[in-house]
């Protein structure tokens, strides 16, 4: 194994340089399911051949033939030692332009196409939505947080989860699972160390959807349970809801409060309600693992874990979604911490 092209280009420029013997230390890859863009961090000594690294800069690299990042150039640091440590972004970073739209009745597919083209980044729909998504404004929000809310409704109304990944150069929108990969990561598979954790930090089992009457100058709520009778002329208190029987018992009452939509009547507050506590009404089961990798490694693919201490602990040989995955590249080897959220 060896990195097989790192490559860095002037923006608008032919001219390309190979530094891959300008390469100082371990090249680090990170990528992220939740919203953010594709990092690439590597350091090169200075040569005295006129090369200098710039913002704007192309960068491409590829492992063993195959392709892991390309992006540009966003910062370099520069010390005594005479060593550039540079920080590259793919295509992604540019997501994080803000804008002020009107969106109409439309997919995330629609979506994703109209900001990707607006960012001028290349893009591909790999796995796109048929759901009709309500017409919104966004104003002053960044198109990560406009996709981020889409890409939340969509999943609450069909349980499937999109997120966006660089495909060397290519923002694809894609769904989970993006693969399940059969081999294992666990006790006899090259694993190095892992962590577990459970956490109920984010969970909820009360759920409250609130309208603002501006006519009445009153506020009606609507809550996710079967057995609570709907009154929106009494409506200052709401009537707890759990995610089973047990919950709140458990857990002690967790609460969330969301808007309703101007115009949402009781019904669709109420299948709001009920949307969230399903999503929400569950605790969050992470699982970090460090091991020798492959470029298949990335988040939204699917591995199955066996490793016997989580089953000492009622957690058994299951699929579990790579989240987010730091890669380190040596001269020779690959290794990756990975984040992965249990199956559950």
């Amino acid at each position: 194994m060896a990195v097989t092209l790192f490559t860095i280009q002037k923006a608008g420029e032919s001219t390309t340089w190979d530094v891959r013997q300008l390469l100082e230390s371990d090249i680090e890859w990170t990528t992220d399911i939740d919203f953010s863009a594709g990092e690439l961090k590597f350091k090169l000594v200075e040569v005295d051949e006129g090369f200098t690294p710039k913002s704007g800069d192309i960068v491409r690299f590829k492992w063993d033939n195959k392709p892991v990042f390309k992006g540009r150039i966003f910062k370099f640091d520069y010390d005594g030692s005479e060593v550039f440590s540079v920080t590259a972004y793919d295509s992604l970073r540019y997501f994080k332009n803000q804008d002020s739209l009107v969106w109409p009745v439309s997919t995330i597919s629609q979506r994703f196409t109209k900001v990707a083209k607006l960012a001028g980044v290349k893009y591909r729909v790999v796995n796109g939505s048929n759901h009709k998504l309500a017409a919104e404004v966004c104003d002053s929000k960044s198109y990560f947080d406009m996709l981020k809310d889409s890409f939340k409704s969509t999943q609450r109304a069909t349980n499937v989860k999109h997120f966006l990944f660089d495909n060397y150069g290519t923002v694809e929108l894609r769904k989970t699972p993006f693969k399940n990969i059969d081999y294992y990561i666990g006790d006899k598979s090259e694993m190095t160390n892992f962590s577990y954790s459970r956490s109920i930090d984010d969970s909820a089992n009360i759920v409250r959807v609130v309208r603002t009457d501006k006519k009445k100058k009153q506020t009606s709520t609507s809550t996710a349970k079967a057995s609570t009778k709907e009154d929106p002329k009494n409506t200052k208190f709401v009537t707890q809801t759990v995610s089973h029987p047990n919950s709140v018992k458990k857990w002690g009452r967790l609460q969330v409060v969301e808007k309703a939509k101007d115009k949402a009547n009781t019904a669709q507050m109420k299948q709001k309600a009920k949307d969230i506590l399903k999503s929400k009404g569950k605790q969050a089961h992470t699982l970090k693992i460090s091991t020798f990798a492959t470029l298949s490694m990335i988040p939204g693919n699917y591995y199955p874990v066996k490793i016997k201490s989580l089953k000492d602990i009622g957690v058994g040989t299951k699929y579990m979604m790579i989240t987010k995955a730091t890669h380190k590249f040596t001269s020779t080897t690959e290794t990756a911490d990975l984040e992965m959220k249990v199956r559950w």
